[in-house]
């Protein structure tokens, strides 16, 4: 198979926080978007500063990351989420990144296959 079949465009993806506590505390579940696929920079530089604790590039990366339904950034450089949905995001973020990606099985909808 040619590595060339394994390309394609980043999409926009839905992302669902939906943990009990978060959904307890703010009443509904939170949505935002990100892309399935980032450049490989964005990915190292994401996964090492989440391991290194970096927060300050962390926090970089994830205003970036963090997107509304037209690819948008939803944060300023002045504007932070609260904690508990920060983390959840960088989580959510995490494992949508974190997941081995085939042309077949890209998710459309954020809807993560199991």
């Amino acid at each position: 198979m040619n590595i060339k079949d394994f390309a394609s465009k980043p999409q926009l993806v839905e992302l669902i926080l939906d943990d009990k506590d978060l959904v307890e505390r703010y009443g509904e579940p939170i949505t935002f978007h990100t892309y399935n696929i980032v450049r490989m920079s964005t990915y190292f530089d994401f996964f090492n500063a989440r391991s290194n604790n970096e927060f300050g590039n962390l926090d970089k990366i994830m205003k970036g990351l963090i997107l509304d339904g037209k690819g948008n950034r939803v944060l300023s450089d002045d504007e932070d989420l609260p904690i508990d949905i920060a983390a959840a995001a960088i989580n959510k973020i995490g494992e949508i990144l974190g997941k081995p990606q085939s042309k077949a099985s890209t998710p459309m909808t954020g809807d993560q296959q199991k």
